[in-house]
């Protein structure tokens, strides 16, 4: 039994998640996305904060403290990097993570990353932290797992966040969508292709079922070992709220049409419940 203990911990030390994310407008929901994470074993969490104001550092403070939160705060829109001599604009959250990639994760001490949003959790069915979710999936030639988001709509809720997202938010699509985020060995990594996905130098970026998986889509959408749980609208009142801040990944101004945009991510087809109950035990 000891010996079992022992190599467990061998194992953890060896293994390093951690999140890279950006944030605009995210005050009322930051902390359980943090703390949700946090719990289900990511090591460090990094946030860009995309708000004029600083807010998150304070907000975020016991987390900064103990190191497992970096705020950096990046008030910028579309901006550019420098290649083959000439100005490339490219939309923020690209901008986030080429910075990331370049002056962050070189760390020594990060194995794994995954980028994802705010409003996006990762939803373990089988395992009971993404440390045995890496050792079982991410090993030999898959470099990474694309994750399928699951669209979690309002629930018929019209009142204002004075709940947790994944309390107030449990009613959702009855099948995964295509779309994925991947979490990915550093030791693998070439370049983000995109913010769905990457780039890799070996190995390939694969679904839980053992699909190879070419770009940000995966049509068979599997979500029986992982998902990503997608609070992307929420109530309208908040979705017109968050939309204020437009697209962090398109250059210039998105036309968007937020009612409607609304009615299309607002899916209440069957109860999952995975999300609510995890955190509910993790702040007991």
């Amino acid at each position: 039994m000891l010996y079992y203990f022992i190599m467990e911990l061998a194992n953890d030390i060896d293994i390093f998640p951690v999140i890279v994310c950006i944030a605009k407008l995210e005050h009322n929901y930051i902390e359980e996305f943090v703390l949700y994470h946090l719990s289900i074993g990511f090591k460090r969490i990094y946030l860009f904060e995309n708000d004029d104001i600083p807010t998150y550092a304070h907000i975020l403070h016991k987390y900064v403290d103990t190191g497992k939160v970096y705020v950096c705060h990046f008030p910028r829109n579309n901006h550019y990097i420098k290649q083959d001599n000439q100005n490339h604009y490219i939309p923020v959250q690209y901008l986030v993570l080429h910075i990331f990639a370049i002056e962050i994760m070189p760390d020594p001490q990060i194995t794994h990353v995954a980028h994802i949003d705010i409003d996006e959790f990762i939803v373990l069915k089988k395992h009971r932290d993404i440390k045995n979710f890496i050792r079982e999936y991410i090993k030999d030639d898959c470099a990474g797992i694309g994750m399928n988001w699951r669209f979690f709509g309002s629930s018929h809720n019209i009142d204002s966040p004075t709940q947790s997202v994944t309390q107030r938010f449990t009613m959702c699509g009855e099948k995964g969508d295509k779309h994925i985020k991947t979490i990915f060995r550093k030791d693998c990594f070439a370049r983000f292709d995109g913010c769905h996905t990457i780039k890799t130098t070996s190995g390939h970026i694969k679904s839980t079922d053992g699909t190879i998986i070419e770009g940000p889509f995966n049509k068979n959408a599997p979500i029986d070992v992982v998902q990503i749980n997608h609070y992307k609208c929420k109530t309208l009142e908040e979705y017109r709220y968050i939309r204020t801040r437009q697209r962090a990944d398109v250059v210039g101004q998105a036309q968007e049409d937020v009612d409607n945009d609304f009615k299309k991510y607002d899916i209440n087809e069957v109860e999952d419940l995975t999300a609510r109950n995890l955190y509910r035990k993790m702040r007991a």
